[in-house]
């Protein structure tokens, strides 16, 4: 069972034009649109791949009530959202020709202290309620004045769930600096290089960082590097990874699907190499479609085939 968190679910729209230029009028078609959210499309990569995935967050307001009718008819198994004041967030995408993604992404409800606690228990007890450990992950922003809120999440479920976290900035040093540490974190160059307050360029520069005190005793870390792949460092092992060229339509989404396809594989207990596959292909798969957090199962096993890993020796 895979259980994922969103506290910061959105509504999500894409539009597609040909041209967008700063304060002049820009037509467009009519966009898509679709329920977001870093877990909720890690969440929705994994339940199509074939995982039993339970969403876990909260919702507010008139979108947050479009949000759950539309959840209802995802292939989540099952969805648990507590009710909150405020308004769930919009977001919007615009792609135009030349492919530059413009994104206006609103700041979402408060996490209250007394919200946090109710998401945690709720986690808590559909945790202990799996028949063996589950894989859970945290993803994404939360609109809160704690910057420890996920640190005091792991803290708590770090004994029974295997926790796989999609977050950034003060939340995931935090989370570093906890004495309980997550599984697996999924950085890109630009947030790892933030994280550890250096200039990284390129893998080999992911790669002489990867011994730093803040993420060694981390099991998992995948740098994700753009199209040139990424790196990853599985226990003592390092991977690079390498990955086809493909003609993206929309990549919003791909780093969540990767993470979907990350948990799928960890759930289906697939060796290092077919989980570095699956999460790398799905994100590959979730670029080549207009929808978020959406991959097709026949361009994830072809894109599969194409990711070439390398052991790395430091």
């Amino acid at each position: 069972m895979i259980l994922t968190v969103t506290l910061n679910p959105s509504l999500d729209s894409i539009y597609f034009t040909e041209t967008f230029v700063l304060g002049e009028m820009n037509r467009c078609g009519n966009p898509v649109k679709a329920v977001g959210g870093k877990g909720i499309n890690a969440g929705r990569t994994a339940a199509i791949l074939g995982a039993k995935v339970t969403a876990i967050g909260v919702l507010a307001g008139i979108n947050g009530d479009f949000i759950r009718s539309a959840l209802n008819k995802e292939p989540f198994f099952a969805t648990h959202f507590l009710s909150i004041s405020g308004e769930s967030r919009n977001a919007v995408t615009v792609m135009d020709q030349e492919k530059n993604q413009t994104e206006i992404v609103e700041l979402g409800p408060e996490i209250t202290a007394d919200t946090a606690e109710k998401v945690l228990n709720l986690v808590i007890d559909l945790s202990k309620k799996q028949k063996k450990e589950p894989i859970l992950a945290l993803c994404g922003s939360a609109n809160t004045e704690n910057d420890h809120l996920y640190q005091h999440y792991l803290e708590q479920l770090g004994g029974i769930s295997k926790v796989l976290t999609d977050i950034s900035g003060k939340q995931l040093k935090n989370i570093l600096n906890s004495p309980v540490k997550p599984y697996f974190i999924k950085p890109n160059i630009h947030e790892f290089a933030e994280l550890l307050h250096t200039t990284i360029k390129n893998k080999n520069d992911v790669i002489a960082h990867l011994t730093q005190p803040l993420i060694k005793d981390i099991p998992f870390v995948l740098v994700s590097c753009g199209s040139e792949g990424a790196i990853a460092k599985y226990k003592d092992r390092i991977f690079d990874v390498s990955i086809p060229a493909i003609d993206a339509i929309n990549p919003t989404g791909s780093g969540d699907a990767t993470v979907g396809g990350i948990a799928f594989a960890l759930d289906q207990g697939f060796s290092i190499e077919e989980t570095l596959r699956y999460g790398m292909a799905c994100g590959m798969s979730n670029a080549l479609e207009q929808a978020v957090g959406f991959v097709s199962t026949d361009n994830v096993e072809q894109l599969k085939k194409r990711i070439i890993l390398r052991d790395v020796r430091i």
